[in-house]
């Protein structure tokens, strides 16, 4: 009997130990404590920490800013979920409210509501420039890359420095404009960064940006099947081999003569074959021969050179 006992708390224990795993705390009524920064603080300092204590049962946290409040929203600028107990963003001056409830499967907690000053200040050492472009992780194939932020309303010129991935400054220039276009000779991956100066003070640079420009094009691709000269059904599928990883599309060219100057069909195929009678426009029975070649094309637009060419001739 005692043994059996022992078995039942036993197992009344476990099945409470794994239940409790599951349960999901009510924080419907509960709400975020807010450290940082006060309510209704007035600062010079635009780069923000938006601070608070973690809420037990919150498995996430939605933050908000607007300006100038909620109660009559001229821009919203910030509707995010993070997690953790920390937030980081950039304001211009002007007159914000933010706000930040906790989130679980359960639901949702009560917000709690701060409104929020930032300053107009000739002293830049605590600011920060919020670029706007390109944005971070921006990939192109274009050679020439337009830089842009936003103003600071006492700086007089901006520092930007351009860096290369072995964190050598190849650009470091100063300018009265929010925009700055740079030329780069070759690819490659690189950062950015801008600072905001005036007489007397200089502010801090931003976190860098990373941007990477792609002008190689791929390698060119090589013809497969049907064999050079062959008479084929519409049935059959064209069919080539890519050599770069890169590659996102093929364009296909199907011509009545091997000089491609009466080209009778431009395709765009992302595989690496495509039946004949899938083409648009059709390509119609000949007594001819058709001649055909692709030209690859990466996700930023390089083209790779035009591949062999081949022909066929199509049969009923």
């Amino acid at each position: 009997m005692k043994a059996r006992v022992f078995i039942g708390i036993i197992l009344i224990t476990l099945i409470w130990s794994c239940t409790k795993d599951f349960v999901v705390k009510d924080i419907k009524d509960k709400a975020v404590t807010v450290i940082a920064p006060a309510d209704n603080l007035t600062t010079a300092n635009n780069a923000v920490i938006f601070w608070w204590e973690e809420l037990d049962g919150a498995e996430k946290y939605n933050i908000q800013i607007v300006k100038p409040n909620f109660s009559s929203i001229q821009q919203l600028l910030v509707d995010t979920n993070v997690t953790g107990d920390k937030f980081h963003y950039t304001l211009t001056p002007g007159t914000y409210q933010w706000r930040i409830r906790a989130k679980n499967n359960g639901g949702n907690s009560l917000y709690t509501t701060y409104s929020l000053i930032i300053d107009t200040t000739t002293n830049l050492t605590g600011q920060l420039v919020v670029p706007t472009a390109p944005v971070n992780a921006y990939l192109t194939g274009n050679k020439i890359v337009s830089f842009a932020w936003n103003s600071i309303s006492s700086a007089d010129n901006y520092q930007i420095q351009i860096l290369n991935s072995t964190s050598t400054i190849i650009k470091d220039s100063t300018t009265a404009s929010t925009t700055f276009t740079a030329t780069f000779t070759g690819g490659g991956a690189y950062t950015w960064k801008v600072r905001a100066l005036n007489a007397f003070s200089i502010s801090q640079y931003n976190a860098p940006r990373s941007f990477t420009v792609d002008i190689t094009a791929p390698t060119v691709s090589v013809l497969s099947s049907p064999t050079h000269a062959s008479s084929v059904k519409d049935t059959v599928s064209l069919k080539w081999t890519r050599s770069s990883s890169d590659t996102r599309y093929d364009s296909l060219y199907v011509s009545i003569d091997s000089a491609f100057t009466s080209v009778i069909n431009t395709s765009r195929v992302y595989a690496t074959s495509i039946k004949i009678n899938a083409l648009s426009p059709a390509i119609p029975v000949s007594a001819s021969y058709y001649w055909w070649r692709v030209r690859s094309v990466d996700s930023v637009g390089n083209r790779s050179g035009y591949s062999n060419q081949l022909k066929f001739k199509l049969i009923p």
